[in-house]
């Protein structure tokens, strides 16, 4: 005779659902979480159930998890706005030879902010450097080198922000700054280059700083003789 086949008990049917719903949650629950780590994406009728209809989930990135800092010692140029900027992990890229064959530039890229120095190429080396570039941190006298080749500054590397520091004589803005005037027509022709001056207290700010590291005044250079 054969013999009779195995009966589950009720209470065990309804428990091994619960085991099965739970197990489901779980990983709906984890999916929705690694969906919003890697992905910007809209779950309204999951955020209704909170109360909220229209909320954007923002991917959990390292550099979209810090809120933006306002500086006011740098003003832009086009809008008259201070600059709004945070960075986390910061590389700062010298103009140096020496960074030739390093083969570093991955390396770089994977920074926050990436700093580089008046018109310091990237294009063709970057293997070496890297191709993003955050802040270009200029010279007064190194913006006509910038100015050599616009549509590339201004304008291929538009997201760059630009950061031009100098003398009041040369960054005033009423008529007389000479960089200025230069940089006022640059954001006429690039409408949307990023550029950015420091302000005069900024600038005396950096003097004084420059002063106490390097026991020389900056802003007072000895003359040069004829």
């Amino acid at each position: 005779m054969p013999e009779p086949c195995p009966v589950t008990p009720i209470h065990e049917v309804f428990s091994q659902r619960k085991s099965i719903v739970a197990v489901s949650f779980i990983a709906a629950f984890l999916f929705l979480i690694i969906v919003r780590l890697t992905n910007e994406v809209n779950f309204p009728l999951i955020l209704n159930c909170f109360g909220q209809t229209s909320v954007k989930w923002i991917p959990f990135s390292y550099t979209q998890r810090r809120t933006l800092r306002t500086h006011y010692g740098y003003i832009n140029v086009k809008t008259q706005e201070p600059l709004q900027l945070d960075c986390g992990l910061c590389a700062i890229v010298s103009n140096s030879g020496q960074m030739a064959a390093q083969k570093v530039g991955t390396e770089i890229d994977q920074s926050s902010c990436i700093w580089r120095m008046n018109n310091a190429p990237t294009k063709g080396y970057e293997e070496d450097v890297g191709k993003r570039t955050t802040i270009r941190v200029v010279s007064h006298t190194s913006v006509p080198l910038l100015l050599k080749n616009p549509d590339y500054f201004f304008r291929e590397a538009n997201s760059t922000i630009y950061v031009i520091w100098g003398p009041f004589r040369n960054m005033r803005k009423d008529g007389n700054g000479i960089v200025y005037n230069m940089l006022k027509k640059t954001v006429d022709s690039y409408p949307s280059a990023k550029i950015y001056v420091t302000t005069e207290k900024r600038m005396s700010y950096c003097d004084a700083v420059f002063k106490e590291e390097t026991g020389k005044d900056r802003s007072n250079p000895i003359p040069q003789c004829m």
